[in-house]
């Protein structure tokens, strides 16, 4: 496992061996460990930025949703939140991303980083 990026909230690896070559990325939040592609990935990102909109469901009654609701393509799982740990979990996709891409692009255009 490597270190992709970590805040105060979770952590991203790099995992050689995942379940399957796609699942090549270990989220950490909390203490709950998913294998999830980088298209898992973006697909998180959105719920997480979906989230802090107001729900306006007979239920929620228009107040900020508490929980993530989401699925990867290994398993569907539900994180309760508070806003402050939202935006860590969209801080440690965003970073995630970040690097991941920003290594791809370097490698793209040959630029070797000491």
């Amino acid at each position: 496992m490597e270190l992709i990026y970590k805040n105060d909230y979770g952590t991203s690896y790099s995992v050689e061996y995942g379940p399957s070559e796609a699942h090549n990325i270990q989220l950490v939040i909390g203490t709950v460990g998913i294998f999830m592609t980088e298209k898992d990935l973006d697909v998180l990102l959105r719920v997480v930025r979906n989230s802090h909109t107001p729900c306006n469901c007979e239920n929620c009654g228009g107040k900020r949703r508490n929980t993530i609701w989401s699925t990867s393509s290994l398993i569907d799982f539900c994180l309760k939140v508070d806003k402050k740990r939202l935006l860590l979990i969209e801080d440690l996709i965003v970073g995630t991303n970040f690097i991941l891409n920003m290594s791809l692009e370097l490698d793209k255009h040959s630029i070797k980083c000491n």
